[in-house]
């Protein structure tokens, strides 16, 4: 190649550099990091600005380079999963689209790098779809990928019906189930043997736990949640 020749490839590429979305990638392997490479480079909106391999050169790059989106395997330098630390140390310090592409299909993970703040999560069966989601977190329009969507989803769902339970006392939730379940307070109040009084005091609990005007719209919000599910009371 001569020098006119390479100055001109130099142009083109600096035009691309700049117009593109600029990528980060952060995967310790070897094999996929020219994998993705190759794909990144065939898409002619998208600069893979540069690569690490390491938690410490994710988030060092991570704050020192002009990137607009990052791609972030779960396990970088060691097996405890530390790229689930580098996202939340990065999102501590600096607003950037993580994409997490990882071999790892435990749902647990998923969801923890979904809460850390990653905006999407792609197994690397799967890869081939990573340019699309680049351009919708640069777009910031990122949808869950449908490969872990559900996952994902029924995991938060359980985790929320968890905390739901661990919040409420076993009279608190009979007596949201016996609300939902159409009863009135005065059956309730026979059926648990209680005082109108201990009632009232169990219902200002609830509402005040759910952010709620009435003891029935906390009733709706627990059943929402997962806490019973509806039947027709006898």
């Amino acid at each position: 190649m001569n020098k006119q020749t390479s100055f001109s490839v130099e142009i083109k590429d600096m035009i691309r550099r700049n117009g593109s979305i600029k990528v980060l990638l952060a995967d310790g392997d070897l094999a996929w990091q020219q994998r993705l490479a190759m794909l990144l480079e065939s898409e002619p909106d998208i600069y893979l600005s540069n690569i690490v391999s390491t938690k410490e050169e994710a988030i060092r790059a991570s704050v020192q380079l002009d990137v607009d989106v990052m791609i972030l395997e779960m396990i970088l330098n060691s097996p405890k999963r530390d790229g689930l630390d580098a996202a939340a140390e990065i999102l501590r310090n600096k607003e950037l689209p993580i994409i997490v592409l990882s071999s790892i299909h435990d749902p647990e993970v998923m969801v923890d790098a979904v809460v850390a703040g990653a905006v999407n999560y792609i197994t690397k069966s799967n890869y081939m779809d990573i340019p699309v989601a680049i351009r919708e977190a640069h777009r910031r329009q990122s949808s869950l990928h449908a490969d872990v969507a559900t996952i994902i989803r029924s995991e938060i769902e359980l985790i929320k019906r968890k905390e739901l339970h661990c919040m409420l006392t076993p009279t608190e939730k009979e007596i949201l189930q016996l609300i939902g379940l159409g009863y009135r307070q005065t059956i309730i109040r026979e059926l648990l043997g209680i005082t109108s009084n201990t009632l009232k005091s169990h219902v200002r609990h609830i509402t005040r736990k759910f952010d709620t005007r009435s003891i029935r719209e906390a009733a709706e919000k627990a059943k929402r949640r997962g806490l019973y599910d509806q039947h027709y009371a006898t």
